[in-house]
């Protein structure tokens, strides 16, 4: 596998693919006259986010030769970028090859689409990775991971995030995926790579303090009920004595879901939403079930991004030789992580001595901790690295 990403921050889209494609012509180390596979990622603040992307990368690079989605920040080597477009080319050299499977309207057809991915993630043989871009759907696609889950016999080889884009109102995520086929705005795509080695890790770094409570009312993505009682007075002791309630303020204290073998383990985390004024529940970004017990934890930038080198560093022991270097890390993680946001990438990179294209996300998927099922999460950075068979 030769791989390669190039960015470019030009903002009239059709210039800015043609700076990336004069930049891979241009790459004396680059081999070859084509590329197999395309993944791009643009920021939807700059570019457009209607058929024109579709229109544009199909003229480019041609009808069933990339993927593309929307990413507020992305990662490019060891750059971080915000509005830009960044491209990673796949040139495979050996056994490997790449199928696409895509599901739209994923509210309307949620039973149909959980038969056709199931059945489509069953068939998967040893040495591929499936690779999972996707949009919010207004927090649906957190249910669907962990019905998919129940479907599956092992969750070791799904891994992703969700597209990341602006949020209106401070409610809906506008997050797309394209296709050669058109844009998905309730739905995600796959990427199945064949013949690949692969290796990851999943980044927490956060420390639990206080009690344990147990949600004893939810709905979808909401805590309505802690112990018995509303949310209220938790509300209220949370932002006693803040001026400022914006609820980025509450991503450094993430409530932690504890594993139901051993309540001191890490399960999944969940970052905070929002409140409504009567604050009768609590959202997060991330699927909420009754019967689920948590706490609250904190983390330090350095401590985030320790914990990101440790899994780096075993990602690279494990595989050794990296052709391709992959970061799906979490908008909460960027946003605690302040000046060192940046640091994530670089050090990623280093680690694996290859190309690094990832960016932070709205939600990552990845199996849990014992590689049996699979998981949607929040706070976390999901990093891998591939190489050809």
């Amino acid at each position: 596998m030769l791989a390669r990403v190039y960015y470019s921050r030009v903002p009239v889209l059709r210039f800015a693919v043609e700076e990336i494609l004069y930049n891979l012509r241009t790459d004396p180390f680059f081999h070859y006259d084509d590329f197999d596979i395309a993944l791009i990622t643009f920021s939807p603040n700059v570019y457009p986010t209607d058929e024109r992307v579709c229109q544009t990368f199909n003229e480019y690079f041609g009808p069933g030769r990339w993927l593309a989605f929307n990413s507020l920040t992305a990662f490019a080597n060891d750059k971080t970028l915000r509005n830009a477009l960044v491209v990673l080319f796949i040139k495979f050299e050996r056994k490997g090859s790449f199928e696409i499977f895509s599901a739209q309207n994923l509210s309307e057809n949620y039973g149909r689409i959980l038969d056709e991915t199931t059945n489509f993630l069953s068939h998967t043989k040893g040495s591929t990775l499936n690779i999972l871009f996707s949009t919010f759907s207004e927090g649906l696609i957190g249910f669907f991971i962990e019905d998919l889950s129940e479907r599956l016999s092992f969750g070791g080889n799904l891994i992703g995030g969700v597209a990341s884009g602006p949020i209106i109102g401070n409610e809906k995520a506008v997050t797309h995926i394209y296709t050669s086929s058109g844009i998905i705005d309730d739905g995600f795509a796959i990427l199945r790579l064949k013949g690949v080695e692969y290796s990851f890790g999943i980044a927490f770094g956060y420390t639990i303090m206080g009690p344990i409570y147990t949600i004893t009312r939810a709905e979808k993505n909401k805590i309505l009920e802690i112990n018995q009682k509303g949310v209220r007075p938790l509300i209220e002791r949370l932002t006693k004595g803040l001026e400022d309630v914006d609820p980025r303020n509450f991503w450094y204290i993430p409530i932690v879901i504890l594993d139901g073998k051993d309540e001191g383990l890490v399960s999944i985390l969940r970052s905070f939403k929002g409140f409504p004024h009567d604050k009768s529940y609590i959202e997060f970004w991330g699927p909420i079930r009754e019967g689920w017990k948590f706490r609250f934890s904190f983390a330090m930038k350095e401590n985030l991004l320790r914990a990101s080198i440790e899994e780096a560093l075993k990602v690279q022991k494990a595989l050794g030789r990296i052709e391709l270097g992959l970061n799906f890390s979490c908008v909460g993680r960027q946003y605690i992580m302040e000046d060192l946001h940046g640091e994530e990438a670089k050090n990623n990179a280093a680690i694996f001595n290859a190309p690094l294209f990832g960016f932070f996300t709205f939600g990552e998927i990845g199996p849990d901790r014992y590689y049996k099922k699979l998981k949607y999460y929040n706070q976390t950075s999901v990093v891998v690295g591939v190489r050809e068979l």
